[in-house]
């Protein structure tokens, strides 16, 4: 890949701030297509150490939310391997240097699409094409509001991939869409002990904790989400409306404005700017 071409399909912006914990790091970033639409069920695996190296060999394995996002911890420093997989995309590997206590790499990857799409090979025994499917199948479940067919199409894919942690976040939505709260805090809990930074686990959890009635703990928990993806406008959409809702409206005003500044384009950065003008 020439220069030109992976400036283009990985611009990577560097957080201005260290990782919280020390001796670890994240690699995050967002996938998107040739339109700059986010591709959601994106197979994202990190490698580092094996052939030509002393290391032992270490493989994270992920896949893209919602947002198209994903989010790995790492505990080496050290050269890596991110490749991106999607149904009718060409797979793209993106070489990336890490340093434990250093900036945290979030990178912008754009995938370029087959006219006929092919095979991608396995992942871990699974075949990237097909799980991906499986994902994007078990999502629509989800949004038309099938949540008993979600849950049993996320535990599938649970047991044929158990190292994507996402799934069991999206079991855990489903649950709480049903008010099944203790089955839906046991599957966001199965998801943090696999990623304790793992943002979307943090955001379930302080909706759930808000459907529960606990404002204060829900108010915990978005700020360990926005803390663990400083860029997602999410946890602070949430955080306005729990300090407007407590009558606090400079605390709301502060998290709105900083939701415009990241992305005003954005939903979210749209509802943010209308919501301060009020």
């Amino acid at each position: 890949m020439t220069f030109q071409k992976y400036a283009v399909a990985a611009a990577m912006v560097l957080s201005l701030s260290a990782p919280a914990l020390a001796q670890t790091n994240r690699i995050g970033g967002v996938v998107r297509d040739e339109t700059g639409a986010t591709i959601r069920g994106a197979i994202v695996r990190a490698e580092t150490g094996g052939t030509n190296t002393s290391a032992a060999p270490v493989t994270l394995t992920t896949a893209t939310d919602d947002r198209g996002r994903f989010v790995f911890v790492v505990i080496r420093s050290g050269e890596w391997r991110l490749t991106f997989e999607a149904p009718g995309f060409d797979a793209q590997t993106i070489p990336l240097s890490v340093r434990l206590g250093g900036a945290a790499p979030n990178l912008d990857v754009k995938l370029e699409r087959r006219e006929s799409p092919e095979a991608f090979g396995a992942l871990a025994g699974v075949d990237s094409k097909s799980l991906s499917s499986q994902l994007a199948a078990a999502a629509v479940l989800y949004d038309e509001g099938r949540h008993d067919q979600a849950i049993a199409a996320y535990r599938e894919i649970k047991a044929r991939a158990p190292a994507l942690s996402l799934v069991n976040v999206q079991i855990g939505n489903s649950l709480l869409a049903k008010k099944s709260y203790a089955e839906a805090e046991a599957a966001y809990q199965e998801a943090l002990k696999s990623d304790a930074a793992d943002a979307n686990a943090l955001l379930a959890m302080g909706m759930l904790r808000e459907a529960q009635g606990n404002a204060a703990d829900a108010q915990n928990w978005y700020q360990k989400a926005s803390a663990a993806d400083m860029v997602w406008t999410r946890p602070l959409m949430k955080l306005a409306a729990l300090a407007s809702a407590a009558g606090d409206r400079a605390t709301a005003s502060r998290h709105l404005t900083r939701v415009v500044a990241l992305d005003a384009a954005s939903a979210d950065g749209q509802s943010a700017a209308a919501m301060l003008k009020q």
